[in-house]
């Protein structure tokens, strides 16, 4: 059992070190990782084979961490409405963590573990649109397709300036509740 637990702690914190040498730079190889971790190169080939199975395993952990992020709203009483707004400003601190998937998604999302998650993620976000587009509070003139899209825009250019340092976190959600209110707010008569 201990040495499961060391096994488990080890590829943990490779995927750590990982995470923020792929901040600094989203193309680093295995063997950078395994510098930046300050391990041999054969340590971390006996926990991830390859560069895209480490990418794969850390794009699982952030759809998993953007679950456990977004738990908690669905018992509070919101609604459809308030829910994507609260949401970004559960999702945005994540940049601080996985922000270069977005570099790397392509390679990411061919594991099939990761394309259903993803996919869960999206119908989840599509089913809280159209009830928020039933409750009055989107425009039924936009496509829930576009909305979602919009969305995913708003919370990844606020990764992005929370990235580049031109915003801090509080002020990237502010600006994509802004945006998401002004842009797919029903029309004003």
């Amino acid at each position: 059992m201990a040495l499961d637990q060391r096994i488990v702690r080890s590829r943990q914190a490779l995927k750590d070190s990982a995470c923020e040498l792929f901040m600094k730079n989203p193309m680093a190889s295995l063997s950078d990782v395994a510098k930046h971790a300050g391990v041999g190169r054969a340590t971390l080939y006996r926990h991830y084979e390859s560069r895209e199975q480490l990418i794969q395993e850390l794009a699982l952990e952030s759809l998993a961490a953007t679950e456990a992020v977004l738990a908690p709203l669905s018992v509070l009483p919101l609604t459809s409405w308030d829910y994507l707004l609260k949401s970004l400003a559960e999702i945005m601190p994540l940049a601080e963590k996985y922000h270069f998937l977005l570099a790397v998604w392509e390679i990411a999302s061919a594991d099939e573990d990761v394309s259903r998650m993803y996919g869960e993620q999206l119908s989840g976000l599509s089913a809280v649109v159209d009830m928020a587009k039933a409750e009055g509070a989107i425009s039924p003139a936009l496509t829930t397709e576009w909305v979602c899209q919009l969305y995913d825009s708003v919370l990844y250019v606020g990764w992005n300036c929370v990235r580049s340092g031109s915003m801090a976190i509080d002020e990237a959600v502010a600006h994509a509740q802004q945006t998401l209110s002004s842009g797919v707010g029903p029309t004003q008569a």
